[in-house]
């Protein structure tokens, strides 16, 4: 066989598998042993007819990258984790787009809406957060009254696990929901939507906006595009158990899961790090509250780049 021809019957396929290794696209997680194995016989066909250089170099470095990929990162623990924060997450939240537009959409546009709405028609917080519990928020940022309990590095330990303890519960709520057939990040992200635009609204019109957002601008996006990204993988979880195509429900949805455990593992490692910045930076009051804004919107915007732009080149 000529090597035009061997080229024209198996492009697709070599095609298929740069996708998969570049975007996470083209073919489904379960087809890419069988297309690998196929790979390796056309390198072996390549090499034994002696077609071009370039032709057996471009099998070969498609076929490492495949082998690095589907075999190698299974050992090397800490170091493939860290590879797919760096890489492989960016490049699931770019293939996964539409569910992530969505889930951002069901929280991000209900949190600005609550926000709006309370802040010109401040009655409004009461429809979400009863007097008590609006009373309590403003106790919480209000310089005048004095902090009971721990302080000093005690004090921050324990804020520390208790805000891992708390965000990543919702994180994982948001997104173990999805099983209820992708019902349940519809109504949880609304809900936390809703309910921190209302907070937020009801602090700024209480005149405590130095407390507020001093404290809350450190960590603010990447606990907020956690909860976006668990909501994003409990989606996939409920569209994969919704519309298997022509797998078996079963089999979608163990694929759904795969994918959005993904997502929920970059959600959780983002609360982490938010909860780092809760405990021992939000609440430092020798950092100046606009000090602290700044960091928070350098913060936001070096995570939207790295999910943009970060793993887009080969490995």
């Amino acid at each position: 066989m000529k090597q035009q021809l061997f080229e024209l019957q198996n492009h697709q396929l070599w095609g298929d598998l740069d996708g998969w290794l570049d975007q996470g696209t083209a073919l489904n997680a379960e087809d890419v042993p069988a297309a690998y194995r196929q790979l390796c016989h056309h390198l072996a066909v390549a090499r034994e007819r002696q077609y071009s250089p370039a032709l057996v170099e471009r099998l070969q470095l498609l076929a490492l990258r495949l082998h690095q990929r589907i075999y190698g990162e299974k050992g090397e623990g800490l170091l493939a984790a860290l590879r797919f924060l760096w890489q492989g997450l960016p490049r699931q939240v770019r293939s996964e787009w539409r569910l992530v537009a969505m889930s951002s959409l069901l929280f991000f546009g209900t949190w600005i809406a609550a926000f709006l709405m309370v802040r010109a028609h401040p009655n409004l917080v009461h429809l979400m957060l009863s007097p008590e519990a609006a009373a309590k928020y403003v106790q919480m940022y209000d310089p005048k009254i004095p902090v009971a309990g721990a302080t000093g590095a005690t004090r921050d330990v324990m804020m520390f696990g208790w805000y891992i303890y708390n965000n990543i519960g919702i994180d994982f709520q948001i997104f173990a929901s999805g099983l209820l057939a992708g019902v349940g990040p519809l109504f949880f992200l609304p809900f936390n939507g809703l309910h921190g635009g209302t907070v937020m609204a009801h602090l700024t019109n209480k005149g405590l906006t130095s407390t507020f957002y001093g404290f809350i601008s450190g960590h603010s996006s990447f606990e907020l595009i956690g909860a976006v990204l668990s909501g994003a993988g409990g989606l996939r979880m409920g569209l994969s158990l919704m519309h298997p195509g022509r797998r078996s429900r079963l089999t979608s949805l163990r694929e759904g899961a795969r994918q959005g455990a993904s997502l929920l593992f970059g959600a959780a490692v983002l609360t982490f790090i938010a909860a780092c910045f809760e405990g021992f930076w939000s609440g430092n009051a020798i950092v100046h509250w606009k000090v602290k804004v700044a960091v928070g919107l350098v913060f936001w915007v070096l995570l939207i780049l790295w999910l943009l732009l970060a793993g887009r080149r080969d490995r």
